[in-house]
Order: structure tokens, then sequence, then C-alpha cells
């Protein structure tokens, strides 16, 4: 991905920022089809929406809690009328997001890590915390685009590595792909809103944190960690090979 946009961002850059990003995550959402495609054997996860409301208003309440407050707590005033476009290339960018990064990150990397590691259970938290980790790495892509945002982009590192950790136990929970690209679209669409109707909030994009400022970002987003470990030690998981399964489902919970 970082060298499709590098290669592509001279060609890119003189358009209206969101198009911009919209082409740019959908190059990730196309190597992540790829990836699925390359593993659709295995069936890594399920694409049926059975279950969803149910998850996403059970074991995905605190995502969709935490999108609401970071519209809210994100507030800017608007200064300004947005075009038609700009709104449908902004959701559609978050939408590319969201897509993307849940079918590779929880779709692909975390399941394959699961499917390897078989029944060895004590590695649960270790494909948790490295496919999380990985997630939040990916956020140093960032930089590209934004290279004097630093200190943010470092915070933004910890709190999608929190944010990681939380929809992999929603995944684990649910065993509903879409119910993690919900919550994560949410999260993504409600805190960027106000940069397409605020100048000042679109302005601030290219303005750095400061350390006090990202350390409340990365502390508010601990919530995430703490809910996700609550979810999974509800429930003993015992591993189910993929192979005996039409769908994700690498965990059944024994009573």
């Amino acid at each position: 991905m970082p060298i499709l946009w590098g290669a592509l961002y001279p060609l890119l850059y003189k358009l209206p920022f969101y198009w911009a990003s919209a082409i740019k995550y959908s190059l990730t959402l196309l190597a992540a089809i790829g990836i699925c495609f390359a593993v659709y054997r295995k069936i890594p996860f399920t694409l049926q929406c059975k279950g969803l409301f149910k998850g996403l208003f059970t074991f995905g309440l605190v995502g969709l809690i935490c999108a609401v407050m970071a519209f809210v707590f994100s507030y800017d005033t608007p200064d300004t009328a947005p075009s038609a476009s700009t709104v449908i290339g902004f959701i559609f960018y978050n939408l590319a997001i969201a897509l993307s990064e849940e079918f590779l990150f929880r779709g692909v990397i975390f399941t394959q890590m699961l499917d390897s590691w078989k029944d060895k259970k004590a590695f649960l938290w270790a494909a948790i915390i490295v496919s999380s980790a990985i997630f939040g790495v990916r956020h140093l892509l960032n930089l590209v685009t934004a290279p004097n945002v630093v200190i943010m982009t470092v915070g933004q590192v910890l709190f999608t590595f929190m944010a990681g950790f939380y929809l992999c136990a929603v995944y684990l929970t649910t065993r509903n792909i879409w119910v993690c690209v919900i919550i994560h679209f949410l999260e993504d669409f409600f805190t960027g809103f106000w940069v397409i109707v605020s100048s000042s909030a679109f302005a601030a994009q290219s303005v750095d944190g400061t350390f006090a400022n990202v350390s409340m970002l990365v502390a508010v987003h601990s919530v995430y960690v703490i809910f996700g470990v609550l979810m999974l030690k509800r429930k003993k998981w015992q591993y189910q090979p993929l192979s005996n399964y039409n769908s994700f489902n690498p965990f059944s919970s024994s009573k």
C-alpha cells in the first residue's frame, strides 16, 4: 500500500483532499479483496448479515457509544456548506477505510493467526495483541500525507491499537465482520465529520497535537481494551478448525 500510494500521490495531490483519500483507501480495499480471494478456500470469515443487529447492539454497543462521543467532543463551529460531491466523497472515504481495514486486519490477518496456532489457546491473546499492533503501526502511513503531524500520528498508532483490540473481541464474539465494519465506519465518520463543515477543523489537520492532548485521547481510548478484555473473559473459548465450517467460526463457546 505505501508503494502504491507513493507512486500515485503526485497524480492525486491536486485533487480535493477527500477524493484523493478515497482513491488511496480504495486501493487498500482492492488489496484486501485480493488477499481475501487468495485465502478463499479456507473461508476465513463470513459475509452474511445473520445476527448483525443483535451483535451490533449487544457486543458492539460500546463502539457505537464511543462513535457518538467522538462526534460530540470533536465539535467545531460549522461555517461551511459542503457540496454533495464532498459529502459523498467523505462517506465513501470512511466506508473504504472501514471495509478494507476490517477485511484485512480482522478478517484475514487475525483469523489466519488463529488458524496457524490452532488449539494453542494461550496464543489467543497473542493473536489479538499482534494483529492489533500491526493495525496500529499501519497508521504511520498517515505521515506520507501529513509529515508534520508526528505527535498526533504516534498517538493515533496507540489508540488505533486499542480500538483494534476491541474489534478483535467483537469479531470473536459476534463472528460477523460487518459488525466491526459498521463500528469502524461510524467511529471514523463521526470523528472527522466536522472537517467538511468547519474551516478551522479542516485547517487543524495540518497542525500537530500537544503531548497532553494526545495523552488524553489515548487514555480515553483505553476503554476499548477494558471492554475487550471483559468480553473475552465472559466465555471460555475452544478452538475449532476453520475447515470444519462454511463461515468464520474459529471458536465455539462452552458453558
